[in-house]
């Protein structure tokens, strides 16, 4: 902000090698003879009998040492007339990337090890932009101390409220651009930032509580750019396409021609038909032909694709051969209802027509009926699931109706990986390499392509917790706190009533005190 704060030289150069080699290098330094040279300068200057010529006899054997004296001042340099002195530092120092808090706050902390009152407690995006600030400047100048506990104080900040996350990785990428051409100027490290590092693995892992979570409003365009372009972000194109949606609408005249421009790195075809025509059309940024080109690949590809790789139902064993065969999963609506569960069955690759046959969920009961008539039931059966598996028609069970003896089995099966249609999938069992996808993600297709897995082996060799005692865990809600408690009250009174039950083999005589006065139970566990 172009403030100047002036700070003593020493002061700097006790914490920092960089600015003592700044102030104090070499050149500057007064020699025995020079510093004594200046003492009979100052005692002549002082002494008005000194004769003019040794003075400056003195000066010329000294010239490191030569001051300007107050009381040479020309007139127009006179303070008197109410203007302000300009300043006598010798030495100035530029930082483009700090605030006058920011440096106010680092000269505080070199001066008294603590940060300033009220800053390490106001987690807010301003404190912690100063926090940031005063890190890179530890970085920059060597300043060990200042560096970790700006880096400690930060990290405090974000796990408090996870949303200024983006805060420190926006000022994170902010410095990184600064740095870009400052490296004849400072001496740029040549280690990456952990704190950016830590900004942005935190954003990768929990975008539901940073980016999701009215983050995107502390990002400069650069920070949105890296964002949208990291490829280990733990987001579906749903999800990554939202988070630039909402970043371009807090400012569309300035943020519209950057979202147009990162838009390209979402793969369209991989989100929800209905997403596309509802939210993507409409933002103001995305060309409609672009939509319209990946609604055209989405339909190509379900053309294209072969029933085994869609949800299907396979049905064998009926009574009529024509009833056997493929059936697809339908995802439009055909006029049966919100809840309607659809299969329409497939003709095989060799053949040119089948008859077309439906399997369908008709409230509580499966049918197996003609298309073209739907009343004409051939085979049925009664629903056995209506929760979130209700899709799955029953195995077997199934009734003949107007069909042909004996009726069929039917053998379900999921889409195969790859289905860019978004079909039902919570049947799916959990991938455990990629367990950390949060709740908002669709699963159309995961836009962390080239995520790192972690291998079987190295989950085998994770460090374990040896030695941990039962206590040091807490319990998982208050109703298991109060019946740990209670077990352990019972456990603790069981093992007092034994010692009470003891009898006088164990040398304890009827009338003695078992027990002293100031006993307490618990000390008899284990």
């Amino acid at each position: 902000d172009e403030v100047p704060v002036e700070v003593p030289g020493y002061l700097l150069a006790a914490h920092s090698e960089v600015f003592e080699e700044m102030f104090y290098s070499k050149v500057g330094k007064l020699t025995v003879c020079e510093k004594a040279a200046a003492a009979e300068k100052a005692a002549a200057t002082e002494n008005a009998d000194v004769d003019a010529d040794d003075v400056d006899a003195i000066e010329e054997a000294n010239p490191a040492s030569r001051e300007e004296d107050p009381s040479n001042r020309s007139g127009e340099d006179d303070p008197s007339d109410g203007e302000t002195p300009p300043s006598t530092c010798e030495h100035r120092v530029a930082l483009p990337f700090a605030t006058w808090d920011s440096i106010n706050a680092t000269v505080h902390f070199l001066a008294t090890r603590t940060l300033p009152d009220g800053l390490e407690r106001a987690a807010n995006e301003c404190s912690l932009r100063t926090i940031c600030q005063m890190h890179l400047i530890g970085r920059l100048f060597h300043l060990c101390a200042l560096t970790d506990q700006a880096y400690r104080t930060a990290r405090l900040f974000m796990n408090k409220t996870p949303r200024l996350v983006t805060v420190a990785f926006d000022e994170c990428v902010l410095a990184d651009s600064f740095l870009d051409g400052e490296e004849e100027t400072f001496r740029v490290p040549s280690c990456n930032c952990p704190l950016k590092e830590y900004a942005l693995e935190y954003l990768r892992e929990s975008p539901l509580t940073t980016l999701l979570a009215e983050g995107t409003v502390f990002l400069s365009a650069e920070s949105i750019s890296t964002i949208i372009c990291d490829q280990e972000m733990d987001m579906d194109e749903t999800t990554m396409f939202h988070v630039l949606n909402s970043w371009v609408k807090q400012d569309e005249e300035c943020n519209r021609d950057t979202g147009r421009a990162l838009v390209s790195n979402i793969d369209l075809t991989y989100i929800k038909t209905e997403y596309l025509d509802n939210v993507v059309r409409r933002c103001g940024f995305v060309d409609a032909s672009e939509v319209d080109a990946a609604l055209k690949e989405i339909e190509d590809m379900l053309e294209n694709q072969s029933p085994d790789e869609k949800e299907h139902v396979a049905v064998e064993g009926a009574g009529k051969p024509e009833f056997n065969g493929i059936y697809v999963r339908q995802e439009d609506d055909i006029g049966m209802g919100e809840d309607e569960v659809v299969y329409v069955k497939e003709c095989r690759e060799d053949e040119d027509y089948c008859p077309d046959y439906g399997l369908y969920l008709m409230k509580a009961r499966w049918a197996l009926t003609p298309c073209v008539d739907s009343s004409n039931l051939l085979y049925t059966r009664e629903a056995v699931n209506l929760s979130h598996m209700r899709h799955v028609p029953p195995r077997e069970g199934w009734t003949t109706m107007g069909g042909v003896d004996p009726p069929p089995t039917l053998t379900w099966n999921a889409a195969k990986d790859g289905d860019k249609t978004g079909g039902n999938k919570a049947y799916l069992a959990p991938n455990l390499a990629g367990s950390g996808t949060s709740i908002m993600d669709v699963a159309n297709g995961d836009h962390d392509e080239g995520r790192k897995r972690i291998s079987l082996n190295t989950m085998l060799n994770l460090p374990t917790d040896e030695g941990h005692e039962v206590d040091d865990y807490h319990c998982d809600s208050m109703e298991d706190s109060d019946r740990s408690k209670e077990a352990s009250s019972k456990e603790a009174s069981s093992k007092l009533s034994t010692i009470l039950d003891m009898d006088d083999s164990d040398g304890m005589m009827e009338g003695d005190s078992q027990l002293p006065a100031n006993h307490n139970m618990y000390n008899f566990r284990a």
